[in-house]
């Protein structure tokens, strides 16, 4: 905005008054306000601050009375106000009065009405939400927190370009908690069912969806009195392109309230629910990837998550507010986040888009993002506060509270499981108290492990290492944290320094491979001791308070002699399964047809140590993916450890109309699976899975004169 230059008779010429606002209580603080004077070709010839009174007074650089303009709106601004919908009144030169000789001056004083000046005034709006990790292992899916990460927040303004490819993956989104872009810009892999319109709506096609937000958008910028510039508000309504670029609003533009954005809003709630967690993720920005749809984007807050991935703050936002030049109505924000995890130096970037799920109300938003990023490092969610004092002691083996593992026969019972063995590769957690974890002096712990009765301790020398985080930079490194030999002592691992530190995994101890120990079934001695910097052993009598962590809460733990001791039976026996089928004919599996075929399977399914959890045997006909069960066993206490049923596969199975004989009327192929599970976990799931398969084909002729 170019200011015109005051000729030599500046200071004769003033506009002077009280601007009031209606209401003024309802809003606490101050909101300051200006007076902006622009002449008929939009210079502008001064301004001057409403004081805490509402007075003004504005000294122009005229030469004679011209025709002018007065505006009012936020302080500091002239050239957006200039082309916005903020308050006006236009003076010709005929209302100027001479005063004292060669002075002139105009006098005007008004009450902003309410629907006026509110727009203007900030809302303190705060955003909290959760940065997971999904992985995905042999077949099992494990969410966990990403702490102590940077977490950009930015609020984006965009076109419908997401709503196209949403729309071509729909039904495989629904329930699906994260899909990258490139993904989602890709063919669907399978094809999907049309996608549904919404409740109100019976198309929900692009130019539906931007005549719907036409009307909104028109709606709103008349209620919040924005200067539409007739020419361009006529001639595109409708046309949320054309809007952005002519009146630079939101095309997303809601009143506050709890409501979906976008256009998922149009959505019935069933179809909106299922994929409300649904987050979009890109290793770089949105906005680079689409460059013509993202036309605005600000950052607006910075925060970090906690040990839990959880991240929470609050900014103030302007419902009326400017961007490009041009004053804006925005009733809330439309979130974008970034989050940066710097470890060793290598910073992994990760843009977070809630498209489908951000949700809002005036003041508080949670945002539950997800991301599936392999080179993102999650944590335990443990919280990093070690205990005061110097106690140690065990946690968890994997998920299972030690307290649950009986210390007479080192079996883990929880509700209606019980006798559970151990076994695989087990995670070991346990707490140090803060004396022990300042980092200055070290101190470090040794695991070993003996034959329950025996003094033969044999060290676990399994490496582990743990992403720490410096207090006062929050970048993160990796770091080893044993075994290490210190002063000539084997097979110690550093306790953690929570002074100077954060740790992704605060009570990792080490990890177990229980099945190098021993094959058979035996309790074993699990021992934690402590050592100080020189690879001394310290005692109780040396400070280190040692207890039992078997003892259920919320008892207090009593203290134990010199070291913390786990009884845990371990077993890493696999159930064995054999299934025989005496009615096949030959190696091929062929069964011929009579009306007198019982079609009996012999099951056998054991585990040696008489732990066995669950096993069944099933079938699939054909070509069909459809499971039929013939017949299958839980047990909650592993007993009885075999089983040896005769199963019959014929129209007498236990299911009715589930026989493999039923409605046969040609020859048919099967597929049969007898599986098994021992009753042995590590921690975290039933462990040591066995199955076998067998195919056979009934050899059945239909009704006809000749059989071929």
């Amino acid at each position: 905005m170019t200011t015109r230059r005051a000729p030599a008779t500046a200071g004769k010429f003033f506009i002077e008054g009280r601007i009031l606002r209606e209401q003024p209580e309802c809003q606490a603080g101050e909101l300051p306000l200006s007076a902006y004077v622009f002449d008929k070709a939009g210079m502008l010839l001064g301004s001057a601050p409403l004081d805490t009174k509402g007075t003004y007074s504005v000294a122009l650089g005229l030469a004679q009375p011209v025709d002018v303009e007065l505006m009012v709106g936020p302080a500091d601004i002239p050239q957006q106000i200039r082309h916005s919908s903020a308050y006006r009144k236009a003076f010709s030169a005929k209302d100027w009065k001479k005063v004292d000789g060669e002075r002139f001056r105009l006098t005007f004083d008004t009450v902003l009405p309410l629907d006026i000046w509110r727009p203007w005034w900030p809302l303190r709006i705060c955003i909290s939400g959760h940065v997971r990790k999904v992985s995905h292992h042999d077949g099992a899916t494990t969410v966990c927190p990403v702490p102590f990460v940077k977490v950009e927040i930015f609020d984006v303004d965009r076109e419908s370009c997401l709503w196209p490819p949403l729309r071509r993956w729909w039904e495989l989104l629904l329930d699906r908690p994260v899909i990258r872009l490139p993904e989602l810009l890709a063919e669907p892999p399978v094809p999907v069912q049309p996608f549904p319109g919404p409740d109100p709506v019976p198309d929900l096609n692009p130019v539906t969806i931007r005549d719907l937000r036409g009307g909104t958008v028109a709606a709103q910028l008349e209620s919040a009195r924005l200067n539409l510039h007739a020419p361009a508000a006529a001639g595109t309504v409708g046309k949320v392109s054309s809007l952005a670029e002519n009146i630079a609003i939101n095309p997303q533009p809601e009143p506050p309230g709890h409501t979906r954005v976008g256009e998922v809003r149009l959505l019935n709630a069933g179809l909106a629910a299922r994929l409300e967690k649904l987050t979009l993720t890109s290793k770089i920005a949105p906005w680079v990837i689409f460059p013509h749809c993202f036309y605005s984007k600000a950052e607006v807050a910075e925060t970090t998550t906690d040990y839990m991935g959880y991240f929470s703050t609050c900014f103030n936002w302007w419902p009326l507010h400017f961007r490009r030049g041009r004053l804006r109505f925005d009733s809330r924000p439309d979130i974008l986040l970034k989050v940066t995890q710097i470890i060793d130096g290598v910073s992994t970037v990760i843009y977070l888009d809630p498209y489908t799920s951000t949700r809002w109300n005036v003041t508080h938003a949670h945002i539950d993002l997800y991301l599936d990023n392999e080179e993102v490092v999650c944590g335990s969610g443990v919280s990093p506060d070690p205990l005061a004092g110097s106690p140690v002691f065990f946690t968890r083996i994997g998920d299972d509270e030690v307290y649950k593992i009986s210390q007479t026969s080192g079996l883990f019972s929880e509700g209606s499981l019980s006798q559970v063995a151990y076994g695989g590769t087990l995670h070991i957690t346990g707490q140090f108290g803060d004396a022990l974890t300042t980092g200055a002096p070290a101190r470090y712990y040794r695991l070993s492990y003996a034959r329950h009765g025996s003094s033969d301790f044999t060290p676990i020398t399994t490496p582990l290492s743990d992403t720490r985080v410096d207090k006062a930079t929050y970048d993160g490194e990796a770091h080893h944290l044993g075994p290490k030999t210190v002063n000539g002592v084997p097979a110690l691992y550093e306790v953690r320094n929570f002074s100077d530190y954060l740790w992704y995994n605060p009570d990792w101890l080490g990890t177990w491979h229980s099945w190098l120990t021993e094959a058979d079934s035996n309790v074993y001695l699990l021992r934690l001791e402590v050592f100080d910097q020189n690879g001394v052993k310290l005692t109780s009598a040396l400070g280190v308070d040692y207890r039992d962590g078997t003892v259920a809460p919320p008892a207090v733990l009593p203290a134990m002699t010199d070291r913390c001791d786990l009884a845990i039976t371990l077993d890493n026996k696999a159930p064995v399964v054999n299934l025989t089928i005496p009615a096949v004919l030959n190696e091929c599996g062929v069964i011929p047809w009579s009306t007198t075929l019982s079609l009996d399977f012999q099951v056998q399914v054991t585990q040696e140590n008489n732990r066995l959890r669950s096993w069944g045997l099933y079938y699939t006909k054909g070509i069909s993916p459809t499971i039929h069960y013939l017949a299958s066993g839980t047990s909650n206490t592993g007993l009885p450890g075999s089983v040896t049923p005769t199963v019959s596969g014929g129209s007498a199975a236990p299911a009715p109309g589930s026989g493999m004989l039923t409605g046969l009327s040609s020859t048919c192929a099967f597929a049969l699976k007898l599986w098994a599970r021992a009753h042995v976990r590590d921690g975290r799931q039933f462990i040591y899975y066995r199955e076998q398969l067998q195919a056979i084909a009934i050899e059945k002729c239909p009704p006809c004169p000749v059989c071929l």
